[in-house]
Parts: C-alpha cells; sequence; structure tokens
C-alpha cells in the first residue's frame, strides 16, 4: 500500500477507482462518502455505487449542511433523492459554520465540516473526498504563497490516519476536465454553488484568475504542480524519517524534555526538524518557523539560572538542567488553607494534579501518620525541613533545587502536614522527625502533576521531576 498520491492523469473508470481502494487504501471496514451534492463528489459517489459490490466494506454517504447558503435545505434534500435513487445510505448534519471576527469564512466551514465528519466517522472506517489534481495544485500554490515549507508543499496526501481511521481522496489523480465529462456523458445531476464563481475567497482567485492563466501559457502547469507536490511528499517523508532516527538517540530524563547538549550537537536544519516532530509527537500545536528559531537560540544559549519561556497556543517551551522540557500552558492557584488528607488517592483541584501514598523504605513513620492530624498543604514563606538520615535544615527553595523541582512546579508540590507540622514534600523527601526508622516501611508521598501547566509566571506544570 502507498499513501502517496500518483500525479500524472489517472483514466476516471470505476475499476481504476477500485483499485485505488483495494491496493493503495488501508482495509477499511467502512467506506463513507463526503456527498456535498456538487459535481466532484457526485461523480465520485456514482462511481462508488458502480463496483459497490467489489468493495471489501459497505458503503454510505454524509452530507454537511453548513445553513450558510439560502438554497442549503434544498441542497440536502437533492442529496436524500440522490442517495435514495442509488440506493445508499446517507447520513445528515447541520453546523454552525459561521466565521468568528478576523476569521476566514472558508477556515470556519471547513473547521465545522471536518468536526461533524469526524463526529460521523467511526473506528477503522475511512471517509472518501472528491479531491482531485486540479485542488491539488491550487493548494500547492497557496501553501507557497503562505511561505510553507516542505510538509505544506507536500499539499494533500492520497491517504491519512484521521479520527481514529482514515481520511483518503481516491480521485486526487484525476482531472477536474475529466470528472466534468464523466458526469456529462453519464448524465449526472449536481448542485452548483453559487459562492464558488466568486474571487473572493484566495482558493477562488487563484482557481479563476491564476490557474487559467498559468494553463493558458503552460497547458501541462497543473500536472506538473501537482507533480512537484508529490516529490515534496518524497522529501518530507524523508526529512521525517531522518528526524525520528535522531529523536530516537536523543535520550531525555522524560519523553517530554530533550537534552540540550544533544540538541545543539546538531546540524540547525535537524535541530529543527528533530523538535518539530518532538513537539507533534507530544501533541502541541507546531511551532511557526520564526519562533522556532527564536527557541532554539534562547535555549541553546541562556545562562544555567536563566528563565527561558517561549509561549504559544496553550504550550511553553522552558529550560531547565541542560534540558528542554514541554509545558501545556495554564493557570495554577493552590489552595489558601490545607486540606485534610486520608490517605486516599486525591485529585487536588484544576491545574494542582494528583497525590496518592505508597509504603516504601524512607517514609513518614505510619505511626506518626495515624495518630495526627494529616492534611497537605503547599509552599510559604519560611518553609524549612531536614531531612531524614541528613544533617542540617534547609529551606524550601534549596530542597527544590536537591530534587530537582523546577521553578515553575515549585508551588504548587503537595507538602504533607502532621499536626500542622511539615512531614514531606511530594517527589522530595521525608522531614525529620516524622521519617520511619532505618529498614522500616514508611508512607511515601506521590504526585501526578496536572496535564496544564502555568506557562511563563511562577506556579505549575505539567511535568514530574527527578
Amino acid at each position: 500500500m502507498s499513501s502517496r498520491a500518483k500525479p500524472d492523469v489517472q483514466p476516471l473508470t470505476p475499476d481504476f477507482l477500485l483499485g485505488r481502494l483495494n491496493d493503495d487504501l488501508p482495509a477499511a471496514r467502512h467506506y463513507r462518502v463526503a456527498f456535498s451534492g456538487g459535481l466532484d463528489s457526485s461523480v465520485l459517489l456514482n462511481l462508488l455505487v458502480m463496483v459497490r459490490a467489489r468493495l471489501r466494506a459497505p458503503l454510505s454517504a454524509i452530507h454537511i449542511n453548513h445553513r450558510l447558503q439560502a438554497q442549503s435545505a434544498a441542497w440536502t434534500e437533492h442529496c436524500r433523492r440522490e442517495c435514495q435513487r442509488l440506493g445508499i445510505p446517507l447520513t445528515t448534519r447541520e453546523v454552525d459554520a459561521v466565521h468568528q471576527p478576523g476569521e476566514s469564512p472558508e477556515a470556519a466551514a471547513r473547521v465545522a465540516r471536518y468536526n461533524a465528519l469526524a463526529d460521523a466517522t467511526g473506528p477503522e472506517e475511512m471517509l472518501l473526498t472528491a479531491h482531485h489534481r486540479d485542488d491539488q495544485a491550487e493548494t500547492l500554490l497557496l501553501q507557497l504563497l503562505r511561505g510553507a515549507g516542505v510538509e505544506g508543499l507536500a499539499a494533500m496526501p492520497l491517504v491519512r490516519a484521521w479520527a481514529g481511521g482514515w481520511h483518503a481522496r481516491p480521485l486526487l489523480a484525476s482531472s477536474r476536465a475529466a470528472i466534468h465529462d464523466w458526469a456529462v456523458a453519464h448524465r449526472l445531476p449536481w448542485v452548483d454553488d453559487p459562492s464558488n464563481a466568486g474571487v473572493a475567497a484566495d482558493r477562488n482567485y487563484l482557481r479563476h484568475q491564476v490557474m487559467s492563466a498559468l494553463t493558458a501559457r503552460w497547458p501541462g502547469a497543473v500536472q506538473n504542480i501537482a507533480r512537484s507536490a508529490a516529490h515534496c511528499a518524497d522529501a518530507a517523508a524523508m526529512i521525517r524519517d531522518q528526524a525520528a532516527l535522531d529523536l530516537a538517540q536523543m535520550a531525555g530524563s522524560a519523553a517530554d524534555r530533550l537534552p540540550v547538549a544533544a540538541l545543539r550537537g546538531l546540524p540547525d536544519a535537524r535541530a529543527r526538524n528533530l523538535l518539530r516532530l518532538w513537539l507533534q509527537r507530544l501533541g502541541a500545536a507546531p511551532l511557526p518557523a520564526t519562533r522556532l528559531e527564536e527557541a532554539l537560540s534562547q535555549l541553546y544559549t541562556a545562562r544555567a539560572d536563566a528563565q527561558v519561556c517561549i509561549a504559544w497556543q496553550g504550550s511553553t517551551l522552558r529550560r531547565y538542567r541542560d534540558e528542554v522540557w514541554l509545558v501545556p500552558e495554564g493557570a495554577c492557584v493552590p489552595p489558601a488553607a490545607a486540606l485534610d488528607w486520608d490517605g486516599g488517592p486525591l485529585l487536588l483541584g484544576p491545574g494542582l494534579g494528583l497525590v496518592r501514598r505508597r509504603l516504601a523504605p524512607g517514609g513518614i513513620d505510619p505511626q506518626r501518620w495515624e495518630h495526627g492530624r494529616v492534611q497537605l498543604g503547599f509552599r510559604h514563606a519560611g518553609l524549612r525541613c531536614r531531612p531524614a538520615g541528613r544533617f542540617g535544615r534547609r529551606s524550601f527553595k534549596d530542597l527544590a533545587q536537591e530534587c530537582g523541582i523546577p521553578p515553575w512546579l515549585r508551588d504548587c508540590v503537595p507538602l504533607v502536614l502532621i499536626d500542622g507540622e511539615l512531614a514531606g514534600v511530594a517527589n522530595c523527601c521525608t522531614c525529620d522527625p516524622f521519617a520511619a526508622s532505618a529498614g522500616a516501611l514508611g508512607w511515601v508521598i506521590e504526585w501526578s502533576p496536572a496535564g496544564r501547566g502555568e506557562g511563563c509566571g511562577e506556579g505549575a506544570g505539567s511535568n514530574g521531576f527527578d
């Protein structure tokens, strides 16, 4: 199976489409055609109906009503009639596709549409859309005008993992003209969205004003641009493979950390690509190219005690003890008063995570625990502790440094108080005189920080510490 689109023109026949689905795409348990009622999706649906007896999975259609045009209800009814004529089950969804101030209307409609399609698509099912070769060429040019890198210039893949299944574009090697000719030859009915005739939207402007001029001068422009997208897809795959190899050799102390020295040791291009892949695997939004350069510069050159913080779209990059940390952004506000605790697993509240206890050497004496009032508190001025088995009392700041607690986590580390005295610091130490005797088991306090950090100020983070 190949996920790469074949850029050259392919014959638009039912047998070609059947081979595309059976040979080039993953085995799905259901095919769902995104059916707008327009020309392209009408051709795709009718082609599939002609080979449905030979498909490896059942076939149905789904129609999204964006409610943006006066004719929207009529288009939905058209889709119902067509699916009834073809004997195809149809699911319909209405969405709120109205854009917000400053948001592109096309982008808002696309997001609403794909969210609704994802909700209606089950695991291991495949959404089929009717994107074609001309769409591919337009997408590459739009990405080029936006300054996209190789990933963006790869444009649309033939198939991608999506919503627990796949999203495939089986007509990607077919031209718009071939699709139109097939519809006319088979006397298909379809609806036309009048907004597609305007030039206000970037893609429509490119289609009606730019592509027509390009093809008048270079008749093979669309095919060649689509072929370039396939070349970019190959290059992007090789770049991803190299980044994966680099990442596999770069072990931090946890999955959400990278060693600065190893990152600095890579050539700049490989370091950038590794950082992109690492962020992607951790679910962070992509860093814009300019922010990526800024991030690497700060992470490389910061002093050991500098509070590096690069924030974007709900995430922050920080540096601590020669490692890069990914910390989701958010707010942590510890309770003002200590919380009574019975020792069971306890969610502390928004941004504060989960605390629990376990028996292990070096923990809090169970007898002291049972006969005292146990509470959970948080950092405050003048907090001091003498770690069990060691000499001298230490400030909380000194303890945090010794235990590797990053500055942005220190306000939210749970502290165990017994009868108002500090008995232990979660993930760090037990304080004398509350420690169990040598060789005996005691209660060790474990804390799993919340999935929200605290951004670029002092406070909580989403990552544990050593």
